[in-house]
């Protein structure tokens, strides 16, 4: 649920970020011509990107936060929320909002994939593309065994 929530939020927000984008795009003026930014179009695609995965992340946090009643956490994904809403008000210089956005969708990341219950031991049996041995032996038979009288 967290998972599905935290995206749909991340999809939703990209849409509406990408269609302002585009309508900037299309206007009668083009954004970069009279001293902008020339890198308006590809750090606010990055940017996009970024917050997808921030909501994605933030709704795990958050969703585990509530179930467990830990309130500081709850504190901190608003914050970080609020942070990074901040960071896109540095008109003209888009470029140095992306820095720290990525840094806390990073850390984010972590913080919800050691949330949503994953370990270290898990990445290291990934990157090492050796599947564990496993001894156990299952035996099933659909055969059963006639009941005695």
């Amino acid at each position: 649920m967290a998972y599905v929530s935290g995206l749909s939020f991340g999809i939703i927000s990209g849409v509406f970020s990408v269609i302002n984008i585009l309508a900037d795009s299309i206007g009668p003026g083009i954004v970069g011509i009279h001293g902008d930014s020339p890198y308006y179009f590809i750090t606010s695609a990055f940017l996009t990107m970024a917050v997808v995965f921030l909501h994605t992340f933030w709704g795990v946090i958050f969703f585990d936060a509530c179930e467990r009643r830990r309130y500081w956490s709850l504190a901190l994904v608003v914050a970080s929320h609020l942070v990074t809403s901040g960071l896109t008000f540095l008109n003209p210089w888009y470029q140095a909002s992306l820095i720290p956005i990525y840094i806390i969708t990073i850390s984010m990341g972590v913080w919800a994939f050691f949330t949503a219950g994953g370990s270290l031991h898990n990445v290291l049996a990934c990157l090492s593309c050796k599947q564990e041995e496993d001894n156990r032996v299952m035996v099933y038979s659909a055969l059963q065994v006639p009941v005695e009288d």
